[in-house]
């Protein structure tokens, strides 16, 4: 019986998908063509709430939505970014520096941070962003080791042979929204109105 009932889930979301995928594209397709006036359409214009820019900025790809919302956040809060050469993250303010990761909504519910680079002498902007705009953690460099050790972070990228005597690799660490460790975030990390 769970078989055929998980069949005609099945078949019900293809036929779903099917139905609707020419009005996705457009969707999608609308989404990319404003893409670079959103910023200035929520910050400077006011047309459109904070709330709508994550909302609308949601449906692309999580290499084009990230940068964007990078971009988003060192211009509302009045940052400098840094250039890569710095090896110092990717944005300055009141003299120190800062990493920026984002992550958006996906099935498994989770925060995922990536490329950590514990050689980089910087603190960590973390957000959260879902429909209801974003959830903004920030910790210093020594938290995100931390954070690190209880949150198992992995190597992001390579096999273990090969990272052996790489002294700059980059890791991983992933979050669960609604968790413990998301409850310990909010009490211990969470930032709202003045980040900074």
């Amino acid at each position: 019986m769970s078989t055929a009932m998980n069949q005609k889930k099945l078949n019900e979301t293809i036929s779903f998908v099917l139905e609707n995928i020419d009005n996705s594209r457009i969707v999608l397709n609308s989404v990319a063509s404003i893409r670079d006036q959103l910023i200035d359409l929520t910050l400077e214009k006011q047309e459109i709430s904070e709330q709508d820019f994550y909302k609308i900025s949601s449906v692309l790809s999580t290499q084009s939505r990230s940068p964007l919302w990078e971009n988003y956040f060192i211009k509302k809060h009045n940052c400098e970014r840094v250039n890569k050469n710095e090896d110092r993250g990717d944005l300055r303010k009141n003299g120190r520096y800062y990493e920026y990761k984002s992550s958006g909504y996906n099935l498994d519910n989770s925060v995922h941070m990536l490329q950590i680079r514990p050689w980089q002498d910087c603190g960590y902007i973390i957000q959260s962003v879902s429909d209801d705009g974003a959830t903004t953690f920030v910790l210093t460099h020594a938290e995100m080791m931390l954070e690190m050790k209880k949150l198992k972070a992995s190597p992001a990228h390579g096999t273990r042979k090969a990272l052996e005597d790489n002294k700059t690799i980059e890791y991983m660490i992933t979050l669960k929204r609604n968790s413990v460790d998301w409850d310990r975030w909010i009490n211990n990390y969470r930032k709202e109105g003045d980040i900074f």
